[in-house]
């Protein structure tokens, strides 16, 4: 028969399509594994108690707060900003060149001599304010001012303020049709590893706001509850089996 194929053969996307269901067995392991920490910290060391983490709350409430009540134009505009910026700063790190970013409230792009799923998917996993934030504390403490521990406070705000800020706008920008940056490495794998990097971003989180939570234990219990996954998912299914026959 004439015509034109409606389909092409990618290898390249064919290979990020499996990554990207192997990568699935991990987001579902490591959202797991960050829910049985969360609770063992909160109930031995109670650090939801702390001024800390309360501020945190505050800042990411705030952020709710404009983003479903007063989201504007201006607001659209800084998120492509950080979005723009991230592109480029990857790009920076996986050593290329960036000739122009160009930034509007309509969107955005970048002129790069380099690109490749880091540099494509990072606005999506990585918080660019909330690293611009630290960063400025890092130095404003080393080089002008002495921080007391009652001002971490403070810090913990302005990063639930920033982080969240990167969570809903990356969740509203990865949900709409014409996403590039997504296309381009196919939705599957995109999402799987936006999810994955973003969860261990909470993760690290909890790790430095909880003494009680180390890397080490997290690593443990996320290493045992992967190679008890198939079993339990296997074990799962047969039970909705069971129960829809």
């Amino acid at each position: 028969m004439g015509g034109e194929r409606w389909w092409h053969f990618d290898p390249l996307l064919t290979a990020k399509f499996l990554i990207g269901l192997l990568l699935l067995p991990a987001c579902w392991v490591t959202l797991e594994t960050f829910f049985v920490i969360f609770d063992h910290a909160a109930k031995h060391t109670e650090f939801w108690r702390n001024a800390e983490f309360w501020y945190f709350g505050i800042g990411v409430a705030m952020w709710l707060v404009l983003f479903f009540g007063a989201r504007s134009r201006l607001m659209l505009l800084f998120y492509v900003a950080g979005h723009e910026w991230t592109h480029a700063l990857f790009v920076l790190i996986c050593r290329g060149n960036v000739a122009k970013v160009h930034i509007s409230a309509e969107g955005g792009h970048i002129l790069t001599n380099r690109n490749n799923f880091l540099i494509s998917l990072s606005p999506y996993f990585f918080p660019f304010y909330s690293a611009v934030v630290i960063a400025i504390w890092g130095f404003a403490e080393w080089v002008f001012v002495d921080f007391q521990p009652e001002h971490l406070r403070y810090l913990f705000w302005a990063i639930g303020f920033t982080w969240c800020h990167h969570l809903t706008f990356t969740i509203w920008m990865a949900t709409r049709q014409d996403q590039p940056d997504l296309d381009h490495n196919g939705r599957l794998f995109s999402f799987s590893l936006i999810a994955l990097v973003n969860t261990l971003i909470i993760v690290s989180m909890l790790i430095v706001a909880s003494p009680a939570v180390k890397w080490k234990t997290f690593a443990l219990m996320w290493w045992a509850n992967l190679t008890t996954f198939g079993t339990r998912f296997v074990e799962s299914v047969r039970e909705m089996i069971n129960f829809v026959i």
